[in-house]
């Protein structure tokens, strides 16, 4: 019996003239290049899509984006002031500080062009001497005014020039006010203002939200998962209660809004003492809706553990409470700090929930037990007003996308070394 030659000259299945051979039509061909295409075309549309949503949020975001607008208040706040009825000038000299700037030499004060945000010119008050006369000028309550700063921009400033009064705003510009003030004899009205804008108020309320929604949902999401990774035995209720688990994860937000406005709201105001929504009800309507992720990313960073981790520290005599909170906690903590990250990213990108359970008014003092906005919510806010300001939108979307992005980051890091670590335990 001959035995042939064993041929070791294999061809490449996948070339294009091998499917011809094994019988593939032409028409079969067409369908799969056809469906390669379309995949493509759909994919580079996507990418398209995104690309230019990032490019438009950077182009009309970065002209508003600056450390005012982060640090500053959204209110514009106004202050009247003039000159004391008894006031008169003496011999006193004044000494500036600050290079550049429009000065009147006669009163102590220098202003400087600048833009609103809307781009508009405006007159700041740029130095204000510590002689000043401005710092004897009197509020509406007759209350001497010192409080200069140079967030501060003239409005309107009626001078007496001899014998006329003149009328000036800052569409006059710095340089012609400087120059009439030095002219001028008395001030009788002086309206200063600060442009506002900011989101002070709305990102202390959004660091506010992550601290106290994680202090309520870490400890139950962790423990919970402890107890059904560890402890519980699998039955009929635990698979239930995994299921509701997952069920949870899938419900709208807006729905967990409605629970917030249904239950926390009035629990908040019964025992809180508050009126309202505030975010302290913002926060609890947060945890109940955090506890499932914190639950489903513990558990499973604890199952993917070695199972010997725990037989050799029961081995060595250890109990399984400390076999639990001394070998299995530490060594799945960067799941845990995943799940955390993950939980403060969906926080500071959270809207419906919050828009029924801490409201939609933009404040700049914030208390715990009042009615604030997170930054998610800012943005909602001004894009649902009449005049929608996009471009204070679009940068508080740059603020959130750098968070998100520096979060994401964080998260490849921390699972590449639990991954590495655990390739090396096995």
């Amino acid at each position: 019996m001959k035995i042939g030659k064993l041929n070791l000259n294999f061809k490449n299945p996948f070339k294009k003239e091998n499917f011809i051979n094994e019988g593939m039509s032409r028409k079969r061909l067409l369908k799969d290049i056809l469906r390669n295409l379309s995949t493509v075309i759909f994919a580079l549309f996507c990418l398209f899509i995104l690309v230019y949503i990032i490019v438009y949020i950077f182009t009309n975001g970065s002209r508003t984006l600056s450390w005012d607008f982060i640090s500053g208040n959204y209110q514009e706040t106004s202050v009247s002031v003039r000159a004391p009825d008894d006031f008169s000038f003496d011999d006193r000299t004044f000494e500036f500080t600050k290079e550049g700037g429009y000065r009147s030499e006669k009163w102590g004060i220098s202003f400087i062009d600048g833009e609103d945000h809307s781009g508009n010119p405006t007159v700041f008050i740029y130095e204000v001497c510590d002689n000043s006369y401005f710092n004897e000028f009197i509020d509406s309550q007759n209350n001497v005014y010192t409080s200069y700063s140079s967030e501060e921009y003239v409005a309107n400033i009626n001078l007496i020039v001899g014998d006329s009064l003149e009328l000036l705003s800052d569409n006059d510009g710095a340089s012609k006010i400087a120059s009439t003030l030095d002219e001028a004899s008395d001030v009788t009205f002086l309206n200063i203002k600060t442009l506002g804008r900011g989101i002070r108020g709305s990102l202390i309320t959004t660091l506010y939200l992550i601290l106290i929604t994680l202090i309520i949902a870490v400890p139950i999401g962790v423990c919970a998962a402890i107890y059904l990774s560890l402890f519980a035995k699998k039955n009929k209720i635990t698979s239930l209660i995994r299921s509701l688990i997952d069920m949870t994860s899938a419900i709208p937000s807006i729905i967990f809004g409605f629970i917030g406005a249904l239950v926390f709201i009035p629990f908040m105001n019964a025992v809180g003492g508050t009126s309202g929504g505030s975010i302290l009800s913002g926060s609890l309507t947060l945890a109940i809706m955090l506890i499932p992720t914190i639950v489903k990313n513990t558990e499973e960073s604890i199952i993917a553990l070695p199972k010997g981790y725990m037989d050799s520290s029961l081995a060595l005599g250890a109990s399984r409470t400390e076999t639990v909170f001394k070998v299995m906690l530490p060594n799945a903590l960067p799941g845990i700090i995943t799940a955390i990250i993950l939980s403060i990213g969906r926080i500071i990108g959270e809207s419906a929930a919050l828009v029924f359970a801490i409201g939609v008014s933009i404040q700049d003092s914030i208390r715990l037990t009042g009615s604030s906005t997170s930054l998610a919510v800012h943005i909602w806010s001004i894009l649902g007003s009449e005049n929608p300001d996009y471009d204070s939108a679009c940068a508080i979307s740059i603020i959130i996308l750098v968070i998100v992005l520096v979060l994401c980051l964080i998260t490849k890091l921390i699972s590449y070394r639990f991954n590495k670590k655990f390739k090396g335990a096995r």
